[in-house]
Parts: structure tokens; C-alpha cells; sequence
């Protein structure tokens, strides 16, 4: 037998899936119903702060250890360290998320079977699965903080800084730090996206039952790929866009919250 993919598209539907959706939010206030006979709400109300406290979490470590990472990048960068710093930073980068997922899940089940740190019935998983979404986004925030710092050299105001005898440490963390942050803060907005992409191959790869993971099932793959007809949830799905469209704006608005206020510090030094 020879299978045939074949996909149909006709304007009258898709005009007829627009106008039920718009009478749906109209006359119902509700995205529609879900396979499980509950409103796309109630379903997005269960899921969607299962994921928001790995994407804090990941969206915390991404920052906070992506920043220490680039400077340690950078103070190693002509030390025999170095392939610590921006060659570990490059390895990391280079290799698919999910088979370093894949990696960790494995050495967790066969090398720390007592250690279960992807079992949903612990409250403490969402910390590892929040560490493993945050990799990819920490070695990019590393990598433009290290671009960042090796911008500032040669200013002026280094070589003045230096010249008043202060050391290189406090040089890099009082002076260099304090003008690549607005460089580096400007790159929140992209860390919230690779977080959101991570999200969902990690939450299916571990098997924690998140928005992401939710969202994989309203696609309808799992039936597709079983030989079934997929059963699509668009209100899952369009629902889930906005939550994360809402996340895209408040990561705006922190990073411009934190360029303000370093700005108005910097004012008053």
C-alpha cells in the first residue's frame, strides 16, 4: 500500500471556523470547548502555571548565571582556562537542546535512580526542568555579555580608571559592567522567545504535563502519529498563544523597567 497525503483547503470553511469563533467569543466569552469536555479556559487555568514557574525560573537563570558566565568568559579569554570559558560556552551552544535533555534524563534514571528530579509527584522538579530550559538561552545572554565587555576595551574610560590605580576586577565590575548592561538588557525580549521554544520539547521529552505539553496535544501530532485523525483545539492553542504574547510584553517592559533605573542610578554616581 501506498500512503497519500492529501490536504484540502476551502475558503467556506475556514469562513465558517472564523465566524464560529467569533460568536463563540461574543454570545460565550469562551475560547471553546476542549476534547475533555471543559471550556479552553479551564484548561489553560490548570496548565499554564504548571509552565510559568519553569519559565521564571528559567527566565531568572538565564540573567543571572548567563551574565557571570560571559564575564568569567571573558576574564579567561587569554588564560589557558579559556576552553572553560568561551569554548564550553560554544560546545554548549552547538548541541541540540534536546539531546542534552535527553543526556541528563538518561545519567538521572540510570546513574541517580534515588534522585527524582523529573518525577511530577515531587514538588521540586520544575527547578531541573526550569535549569535544562534555561542552557541554550544562558550561553546566548554569555555570549552577548562577552561581546559586550570586549566592546568597552580600549574606551578611554578604562585606560583613566586604570590610570588611578584601581584593579582590573574593579574596573570590569564598577565601569565596563555598568555600560554593556544597557547592551545586554536589551536582549530580554529574545531570551523570553528561546525560552518559549525550549518549553515545549522539554516538557514532552520529561513528560511534565505544562502548557507547552498541553499545547502538543491540541495539535493533534500524537494521533497523527499513531494513524489517527488528529482531533485539533484551536481555543487551547490560541489561547496559549496570548499567555505567551503576554509573557513577550512583560519581558519588555522588565528589561526597559531595569534600563531605567540603572540609567537613573547612574545619573546620581
Amino acid at each position: 500500500m501506498k500512503p497519500i497525503l492529501k490536504y484540502e483547503f476551502h475558503w467556506d470553511q475556514y469562513k465558517g471556523n472564523l465566524q464560529n469563533f467569533y460568536h463563540l467569543l461574543k454570545d460565550e466569552h469562551s475560547l471553546g470547548m476542549t476534547r475533555f469536555e471543559l471550556t479552553a479556559e479551564e484548561e489553560i487555568k490548570r496548565y499554564f502555571p504548571k509552565s510559568l514557574k519553569i519559565i521564571v525560573i528559567a527566565f531568572s537563570f538565564s540573567i543571572v548565571f548567563g551574565i557571570l558566565k560571559g564575564i568569567f568568559d571573558y576574564r579567561v579569554k587569554d588564560s589557558k582556562l579559556k576552553i572553560f570559558g568561551n569554548g564550553s560556552t560554544w560546545f554548549i551552544q552547538s548541541i541540540p537542546d534536546f539531546f542534552v535533555i535527553l543526556c541528563v534524563h538518561w545519567l538521572t534514571i540510570f546513574m541517580v535512580p534515588s534522585l527524582r528530579i523529573f518525577n511530577n509527584s515531587v514538588w521540586y522538579n520544575f527547578l531541573a526542568i526550569g535549569f535544562l530550559v534555561s542552557l541554550y538561552p544562558m550561553m546566548y545572554i554569555a555570549r552577548i555579555t562577552f561581546a559586550a565587555i570586549a566592546a568597552e576595551e580600549g574606551e578611554l574610560y578604562i585606560q583613566v580608571a586604570k590610570s588611578k590605580g584601581f584593579s582590573k576586577k574593579k574596573v570590569l565590575y564598577k565601569h565596563i559592567m555598568r555600560n554593556s548592561m544597557q547592551t545586554i538588557l536589551t536582549h530580554i525580549t529574545p531570551l523570553m522567545l528561546f525560552i518559549i521554544s525550549s518549553l515545549l520539547i522539554t516538557e514532552y521529552l520529561v513528560g511534565y504535563q505544562g502548557i507547552a505539553y498541553r499545547v502538543y496535544t491540541a495539535i493533534g501530532v500524537a494521533q497523527t502519529i499513531g494513524g489517527g485523525w488528529p482531533i485539533y483545539e484551536p481555543g487551547i492553542i490560541i489561547g496559549t498563544g496570548l499567555c505567551f504574547i503576554v509573557l513577550v510584553m512583560l519581558s519588555q517592559l522588565v528589561g526597559f523597567i531595569i534600563r531605567k533605573s540603572i540609567k537613573l542610578e547612574w545619573e546620581r554616581d
